[in-house]
């Protein structure tokens, strides 16, 4: 028997505590070390503090958050710099007027909307008052997923709008902190003018602002691991307020006066720069050091006191990548001895921020220790000042922005071509234990600066830590929540056979704009991430049930990340357009071998048997693949969309044929899920694989009712997000992400009840 549903969730809600619980006794121990009571006092009154900020914080969340969706008609402030259009659709940030709580927004466009006057009024702060609806953020649905409901609460939003229309719409005067987001709202928009690269570089390193353009930028700057170099961060404030100074300077102000100028302008272009966890952290320590000779305070204390604001302002700061890598990377700089050597200090930094990277990023580039020692001090003396004087000269002399920008697109191919450069190690997400393991061990490395034994033990527990990863003991049949459409993971286990079934996909109708960016972008964050975390860069076949988009869509986004070594299709389906359209724009090396099949043929080389088609078709519905294999002891059946009027003759062809899990075929729909097809495989548990609110009401309320007659446990995407069978042997037991409520009000009442 299974054991109750949700077992394993556990770990995903309390993942920040964890962290936090296994790093105290090593804070302590470094406390109690120093042998100063005040310290010890303070640390722990700080430890305290920061966690009744926690408790304060969830309260809040729960006190904020709606548990419905519900009508609204309301006044809100939309500030220019935090609306953002992406294809037919508008997003942003509000603040109801009456209440003070920020939400997010949701505004459809269409070519109507497109030319109304909330277009034409984006550079300002405005009153809207708007009619829609008001509902909860949707948490992650899938492991190691961006966790979009937590990225929102460390903003103190709770809550997402979703507007029908805007009654009425008055352009606010800006005043006080409004003013900041005017100026920032106009740099982007003058950045946006600018040639590219030069114009993304402007807008992530001066306002810290991104795009889609940003995000093809990043790619590289990931895999080398320069990602802290292009985020608004300590280096840029401390660059920024040099070259303030030496132009002051330049102007004939005296000292006493520049300090005060800064002092003033640092919390402005705080809000300017997108207020970010990093950029908080260097403005509060920029400021104390302005302020030395006041408060007399050395640049660890100001560290110190730059954690405890960040902590008030946002208690889960170092539960985010960007808070760990800003605060621990300073405090290093802050705790290095003089004598260190600038290529030591660049690979010990790099060394510590690891266990953090990999925990987020899945994967390191063998390369990022040389090249952020070799790029960091390039940056900051040639790329940083050379994007501040392309986008100054871009009105004055033209013909310096585009060199600049020329000189740019040359370092941009520097970093594509590096990172293209064999080395890119798949680490893989590290368990918590052992993360939190290596991240102690290199700082005890770092800080006893221990002999060759030491780092040969902290070089053994990364590969244990490797190995566990990539060669796990256990395997798992895994329903990925890809919305509307099908994706099936099965990982044998210690990795011996990885095979997918269908790779999901977005049916577009009537579009406004071009939206394939934002489709691939779901296989991206979605798949692409879970099987990066799971250290898997190669699949070893792909198994798709029919030709539908639902089905194959995200096809090339996998070919283009993952190696496929070959692909499975119903016989027939190698011919259909619809199929092969899919391979158009991947390069030919990454093209695998196409495998077309009936029922009999024979799959030795994989644990699944094909039932159906019995003979070629053209890949529809009607001849859609259906496997069955067993796993950890119990048998599955997948059934791609089949139709009830085949779903009969599986059955008639083999009587025998039984399941204890069975995939429901087309999302529930009432097409299929026969009842003698059900009643003969008996399964335990059904699993449905449909998306929330899609406009074809799948699972039809017929399907449902059909499994409740029969007795049969079903679980649905919709309601628990990732379904996982994690086996070890012949025993397992089923996981979801989602225990099951938090998106009870996305569904219809047929579906819970």
């Amino acid at each position: 028997m299974f054991p109750a549903l949700g077992a394993g969730v556990v770990t995903v809600s309390f993942f920040g505590i964890h962290w936090l619980a296994l790093c105290l006794p090593f804070l302590l121990w470094r406390l109690i070390s120093l042998k100063r009571p005040s310290v010890l006092v303070t640390g722990i009154l700080a430890c305290l503090l920061a966690f009744c900020l926690c408790l304060w914080t969830q309260k809040s969340w729960l006190n904020t958050t709606v548990t419905r969706q519900a009508n609204i008609k309301q006044t809100v402030l939309i500030l220019p710099d935090e609306i953002k259009i992406t294809g037919n659709t508008m997003t942003g940030k509000a603040r109801d007027i009456n209440t003070g709580q920020r939400e997010i927004f949701i505004y459809p466009l269409t070519p109507e909307k497109a030319s109304d006057p909330v277009m034409s009024n984006l550079s300002m702060p405005m009153l809207w008052t708007i009619e829609g609806q008001i509902q909860p953020i949707l948490p992650r649905t899938n492991d190691n997923q961006f966790d979009n409901q937590r990225y929102n609460y460390h903003q103190h939003i709770c809550n997402q709008m979703r507007i029908k229309k805007v009654d009425q719409m008055v352009v606010q005067r800006g005043r006080g902190i409004v003013i900041c987001h005017i100026i920032r709202k106009r740099l982007s928009l003058y950045f946006a003018r600018l040639p590219r690269p030069l114009s993304t570089y402007c807008q992530q390193l001066i306002i810290g602002s991104s795009d889609d353009n940003t995000t093809e930028l990043m790619v590289s700057v990931k895999k080398l691991g320069l990602l802290h170099l292009f985020c608004i961060s300590g280096m840029h404030i401390v660059l920024l307020t040099v070259m303030v100074r030496y132009l002051l300077v330049y102007l004939w102000w005296y000292r006493e006066n520049i300090d005060i100028f800064l002092i003033i302008l640092l919390p402005f272009y705080l809000i300017i720069g997108g207020g970010s966890v990093s950029l908080l952290r260097a403005t509060i320590m920029a400021e104390i050091g302005l302020l030395h000779k006041y408060f007399h305070l050395d640049s660890l204390d100001g560290w110190a006191i730059s954690l405890l604001i960040g902590l008030m302002i946002d208690p889960l700061a170092l539960l985010t990548l960007g808070g760990q890598l800003s605060y621990l990377l300073s405090f290093m700089l802050q705790v290095f001895p003089v004598t260190l050597s600038n290529l030591k200090q660049s690979f010990f930094l790099n060394l510590v921020s690891l266990p953090s990277m990999l925990s987020y990023v899945y994967e390191v580039h063998i390369l990022s220790f040389i090249v952020s020692y070799l790029v960091i001090p390039f940056f900051s003396v040639i790329i940083f000042p050379s994007v501040l004087i392309g986008a100054i000269s871009f009105r004055l002399v033209p013909t310096v922005t585009y060199i600049i920008n020329a000189g740019l697109k040359y370092f941009q191919l520097l970093l594509d071509w590096l990172s293209l450069l064999p080395g890119t190690i798949h680490f893989g997400k590290p368990p918590l234990i052992l993360a939190v393991v290596l991240f102690i061990g290199t700082l005890v490395m770092v800080y006893r600066q221990l002999d060759l034994r030491g780092w040969l033990l902290l070089a053994l527990i990364y590969v244990l830590t490797f190995l566990t990863i990539h060669f796990p003991i256990n395997g798992e049949v895994t329903f990925i929540d890809i919305g509307q459409g099908d994706s099936i993971l099965i990982r044998e286990p210690f990795n011996k056979k990885v095979i997918m079934i269908d790779t999901g996909g977005k049916l577009v109708f009537n579009q406004f704009r071009c939206e394939q960016k934002r489709q691939q972008d779901d296989a991206q964050r979605v798949t692409i991430n879970y099987l990066k975390s799971k250290g898997i860069n190669q699949i070893d076949v792909i198994f798709l049930s029919h030709h539908d988009a639902d089905h194959i869509g995200y096809l090339p986004t996998i070919l283009s990340n993952i190696r496929v070594k070959q692909i499975v299709v119903p016989a027939g389906m190698e011919n259909q357009p619809a199929f092969l359209k899919k391979f158009h724009g991947v390069a030919k090396s990454q093209v695998p071998l196409i495998i077309p099949v009936t029922d009999n043929d024979d799959l030795n080389r994989f644990p699944l048997q094909v039932l159906h088609p019995f003979t070629a078709g053209q890949g529809k519905n009607e001849d859609s693949l259906v496997l069955a294999g067993t796993f950890g002891g119990k048998r599955f059946v997948f059934t791609g969309d089949l139709d009830q009027q085949n779903e009969k003759k599986v059955i008639q062809k083999y009587p025998q044929l039984k399941a204890d899990i069975l995939k429901i075929g087309h999302h529930g729909s009432k097409t299929a899920s026969n009842p003698e097809f059900l009643q003969a495989l008996a399964p335990q548990y059904a699993i449905i694989s449909a998306g929330r609110f899609n406009r074809y009401h799948h699972p039809d309320e017929v399907t449902i009712n059909t499994l409740r007659q029969l007795s049969i446990n079903y679980l649905s995407t919709q309601q628990f997000g990732m379904i996982k069978y994690v086996y070890y042997g012949e025993h397992g037991k089923i996981k979801t992400t989602l225990k099951g409520d938090e998106t009870r009000w996305t569904l219809p009442n047929y579906l819970i009840n």
